[in-house]
């Protein structure tokens, strides 16, 4: 996680982050179905991590935001879930 120039509330901004957040998550679970057989897991973690992080820059912005209404709160949950490896099963039912 990249450090929090200045943590500050504002909960319209962490709900559009969080929509960006759930179209990051879209984008990739479709790139990583279409990803190619690798014989080498090395290069496989290479496009995998490639392909998460987009997702994972807009979870880091959503945790530098302090939530102050159900929906702020909502989208530091699925940003942690981001961070964890859990959203794109919890969200979008791939597990």
């Amino acid at each position: 996680m990249q450090a929090c120039p200045l943590q500050r509330s504002d909960d319209t901004e962490l709900v559009l982050l969080c929509s960006e957040l759930h179209e990051a998550a879209m984008f990739a679970e479709l790139r990583l179905k279409a990803m190619p057989d690798y014989a080498d897991t090395v290069e496989e973690a290479a496009a995998i991590e490639a392909i998460l992080q987009p997702g994972e820059v807009i979870a880091d912005q959503i945790l530098c935001l302090q939530a102050a209404t159900s929906g702020g709160a909502e989208a530091r949950l699925r940003a942690t879930l981001w961070k964890r490896g859990e959203y794109i099963g919890t969200y979008l039912g791939e597990g």
